[in-house]
């Protein structure tokens, strides 16, 4: 075998290796979402996931595949859009989801600073990540308009912007901007 074949046969393995890692990176990243709207018996049609950079940015995807990208930073990177519904309209939020796997366990990154470390994608190693999304998004709405005065936002996890405040209000039955 020349050094050229051998070469081509790495390159073969590793792209093996790739879509391997990829696919379980895949079951993951869908059984965390799946998990959650079980969790918190979320309508699973009101759970979706779209990209958070690249091409179809904002847009829901038919499957989490689609919405998954690999960073520069060796992390996947995709966008759990999660809506609600209530008798005066509906809302959504966009959490944004970072996670990557290790030999050992997989570190998944939330809100852009809460990190938490899974060994395996079970229902009692995601719980504390779905208690922390669901509180995440309570504080949202039960203090996002005072912590948006008061500091602009900080010490909220999902953050909140004065346009986003002002379409939650005007939701509501407010009036003005």
């Amino acid at each position: 075998m020349s050094r050229y074949e051998d070469l081509c046969r790495s390159l073969q393995s590793a792209r093996a290796r790739f879509a391997g890692y990829r696919s379980e990176c895949v079951l993951f990243a869908a059984t965390l979402s799946r998990g959650f709207a079980e969790y918190a018996s979320w309508p699973r049609e009101l759970v979706t996931h779209e990209p958070v950079a690249g091409e179809g940015l904002g847009m829901p995807t038919a499957k989490i595949e689609d919405a998954m990208h690999l960073d520069q930073d060796g992390f996947w990177h995709f966008g759990l859009r999660l809506a609600l519904e209530e008798p005066k309209g509906r809302d959504s939020i966009l959490l944004r989801v970072r996670f990557k796997k290790l030999e050992t366990r997989y570190i998944v990154s939330l809100f852009g600073f809460e990190d938490f470390e899974v060994a395996q994608p079970t229902a009692d190693q995601l719980q504390p990540m779905y208690d922390s999304i669901l509180n995440a998004v309570k504080r949202h709405y039960e203090y996002g308009l005072r912590l948006f005065l008061e500091n602009g936002g900080r010490g909220l996890k999902i953050q909140v912007s004065r346009e986003r405040l002002l379409e939650m209000w005007r939701g509501a039955g407010g009036a003005g901007g």
